[in-house]
């Protein structure tokens, strides 16, 4: 009959039967995180010499950080939804180009971006024009009544009314989910780029 193991033994087992990390993995597991913290300095501080720091280390090393860096680069790309986002988003596409070799595929690469961003904003000025129009119809009906009763005509702004931004807000996200994910594409034309 076979005896019950205990909780030690079934550890020492689990123990014996682990697998050895080999060095390099370890070196990688290290120094990913420094490259993904090097990145954020540079994308925050703007004296921040990001390839004289990165310079330091063994180009062993550097390989890890670069791939760490890349990362946090590559999800600093975002929709210019506002000013900020675009600056970040540049600065990034800079970070990045610090990193790769391959200019022309980088510049092949950033032009379709490029036009990615332009395309977004015009589609997205004309979609909050027709937005608007289409939110004014809808109040209009209940304007008209409210003005009858009150013998005047009544100027209102359909952006300051209830139901707006958020109504808006929905549509953007739905906007930007469609966008997000042709930016997604490109972001990994730019991972392949040697």
């Amino acid at each position: 009959m076979d005896r019950i193991k205990s909780a030690y033994e079934m550890a020492m087992e689990r123990f014996q039967q682990r697998k050895e990390v080999p060095p390099e993995e370890i070196e990688k597991m290290e120094h990913i995180p420094v490259g993904k913290a090097m990145a954020a300095r540079y994308l925050n501080e703007k004296d921040f010499d990001f390839l004289s720091e990165m310079n330091k280390y063994p180009d062993k090393i550097k390989g890890y950080m670069a791939e760490g860096a890349l990362e946090t680069f590559l999800s600093n790309i975002q929709l210019p939804v506002d000013r900020a986002a675009f600056d970040t988003t540049k600065k990034a596409l800079e970070g990045i180009t610090l990193l790769k070799v391959n200019k022309d595929a980088l510049r092949e690469v950033y032009g379709q971006i490029e036009h990615l961003f332009n395309y977004y904003e015009k589609t997205l000025e004309q979609a909050f024009g027709q937005f608007k129009e289409r939110f004014s119809a809808k109040m209009a009906s209940s304007m008209q009544s409210i003005e009858k009763k009150m013998g005047a005509k009544i100027k209102v702004d359909p952006e300051k009314q209830p139901g707006f931004r958020e109504e808006w807000s929905r549509v953007v996200n739905s906007f930007n989910a469609q966008y997000n994910q042709v930016l997604a594409e490109q972001k990994e034309k730019l991972k392949k780029v040697r």
